[in-house]
C-alpha cells in the first residue's frame, strides 16, 4: 500500500497510516525546520521539501512514483484561511492549496485519497466556479469592502499598540470608517448567494469530477481515545473503479462511556506521570518553560477551566484534569497551563494530548515543537482511518 503524504507537518496523519503498514513512499513540506522531525521519524520516505505550488516540487513528487503505483494520497491543506481563529478572508491564497491537492490527485490517480481540515472549513463560503459578468462586479465590490475592514481592523491594533487615546482624532476616525464598512457589508449580505458558495461544495465537485466518489464528516478526535477535543472534517474519496464502498470508523469513546463505549480519555490519564519527571530535553522531550515570578503568581491565582490572561479563551487556558483538552494549538507560545503544577505544559505533555508515541522525537527549538504539535493530526484519529482504508485497498 504505496502512500504519499502532501502539506506533510511533523508527520501525525502519516504516522497513523504507516503504523497500519501503509509505505509512505514520498512526503512534501514546505518548512525546512519541520521537516527535520518527518525526516527522523519516518528515515526511508523521499521527504521533498519546498513549495507545493512550484512545478519542480510537483514533478519531485511525480518521479517518486515512477515506478510505483500511489495507492493513498493523505494531507491537509493549511487551513488559516479556514479557521475560526484566523481571519477567514475567501480569496486568501492560503486557502487556494486545495487546487494544488486535487492538481496531484490528478496525476496520480491513487485509490483513495484523505483530505483534512479544521472544522471551520464547513462555514466558509467562497467564490462559485463560475460567475457571470454581474456576478463577479458584486463579488469584487464585496472583496474590496472586505480587504479594507482587514486594513482598518490592522490600523485599530497599530494605534492601539501606540496607546492613543480613546477621544484622538486617528482612533475616532478609524473607528467611524470601520461602522462605515461594516454598515456596508451588512447590506450586501442578502447578495452572497448570488456569487458565493460553500467551500465544501467546490472541493467535493472538484474531487468528484476527477472520477472519485467524495464523502466528508466531521471527526471529533475524543471519540478515538485521543486525549483532546479537536474536530477534523476528514473528505475521502474512491475511486469510481473500486467497487468497495468507504465507511467512516466507528466511534471507540465516548463522553460518558454509555452504549458500549469506553469514557474519553482525561488529561489527566493522558501525562499525570509526567508532571514531577526531571527535565528531559534530548530524548523524551519534557522541556520546561521558565516563568518569571509575576507570571507564576497569575498561574496560581488561575482557576480549572479558565485562562491566565482574561482577554484570551484558548492561550495560557488550564486544562481540566477531568475532561479532554482543548484543541491543541501553537498559540505563539500560548500553550494549555497544567492543571495541577504552576508552569506551561511542555512539548511531551503536548504531544501525549495529541497521542503522539513518546518515541516520537521533535526536532528543532521549542517554539517550533509547538507550531509542529498545534498543526498535527492526532495519530489515534489518523490510525482509524487507515484501519477503514485498509479495508478498501486488501
Amino acid at each position: 500500500m504505496n502512500c504519499f503524504e502532501l502539506f506533510a507537518g511533523c508527520g501525525g496523519l502519516g504516522y497513523g497510516f504507516h503504523k497500519e503498514g501503509f509505505h509512505i513512499v514520498a512526503a512534501n513540506e514546505l518548512e525546512h525546520s519541520i521537516a527535520q522531525t518527518y525526516k527522523h521519524n519516518f528515515p526511508t520516505t523521499n521527504l521533498i521539501v519546498g513549495d507545493i505550488t512550484q512545478k519542480t516540487i510537483k514533478n519531485s513528487i511525480y518521479t517518486s512514483f515512477e515506478e510505483k503505483k500511489c495507492d493513498v494520497i493523505i494531507g491537509g491543506p493549511p487551513c488559516v484561511a479556514y479557521s475560526m481563529a484566523g481571519k477567514r478572508h475567501s480569496r486568501d491564497p492560503r486557502g487556494q492549496l486545495f487546487n494544488d491537492y486535487t492538481q496531484i490527485v490528478k496525476k496520480l490517480k491513487p485509490k483513495v485519497f484523505i483530505m483534512e481540515n479544521v472544522k471551520g472549513i464547513l462555514t466558509i463560503l467562497h467564490d462559485k466556479p463560475t460567475l457571470t459578468s454581474q456576478e463577479k462586479a458584486l463579488a469584487d465590490k464585496y472583496y474590496t469592502l472586505e480587504g479594507e475592514k482587514l486594513r482598518l481592523q490592522e490600523e485599530k491594533r497599530s494605534l492601539s499598540h501606540k496607546k492613543k487615546k480613546k477621544d484622538s482624532i486617528p482612533v475616532l476616525k478609524n473607528k467611524k470608517n470601520l461602522e462605515n464598512i461594516n454598515k456596508l457589508l451588512k447590506n450586501m449580505k442578502k447578495d452572497l448567494p448570488k456569487f458565493r458558495t460553500n467551500v465544501t461544495n467546490i472541493i467535493i465537485e472538484q474531487l468528484q469530477q476527477l472520477g472519485y466518489t467524495v464523502k466528508m464528516k466531521l471527526l471529533n478526535s475524543a471519540n478515538f481515545g485521543v486525549p483532546q477535543k479537536r474536530e477534523r472534517v476528514i473528505f475521502v474519496g474512491v475511486r469510481n473503479d473500486i467497487k468497495k464502498e468507504f465507511h467512516y470508523p466507528i466511534e471507540t469513546h465516548s463522553k460518558n462511556g454509555e452504549n458500549g463505549k469506553l469514557k474519553w480519555i482525561t488529561v489527566k490519564q493522558a501525562i499525570d506521570d509526567l508532571k514531577d519527571i526531571e527535565e528531559d530535553k534530548d530524548n523524551l522531550q519534557q522541556i520546561y518553560t521558565k516563568h518569571n515570578q509575576k507570571f507564576i503568581e497569575k498561574i496560581k491565582n488561575t482557576p480549572i477551566g479558565k485562562s491566565v490572561n482574561p482577554k484570551y479563551t484558548e492561550a495560557f487556558f488550564r486544562c481540566d484534569p477531568d475532561k479532554p483538552s482543548n484543541t491543541v494549538k501553537e498559540n505563539h507560545g500560548g500553550v494549555f497551563v497544567h492543571y495541577e503544577k504552576n508552569r506551561v505544559m511542555t512539548p511531551r505533555e503536548l504531544a501525549r494530548l495529541q497521542s503522539f508515541p513518546d518515541d516520537f522525537v521533535f526536532k528543532g527549538s521549542k517554539s517550533s515543537m509547538l507550531i509542529q504539535l498545534g498543526n498535527a493530526v492526532p495519530c489515534k484519529l489518523s490510525q482509524a482511518i487507515a484501519k477503514q482504508i485498509k479495508k478498501i485497498l486488501l
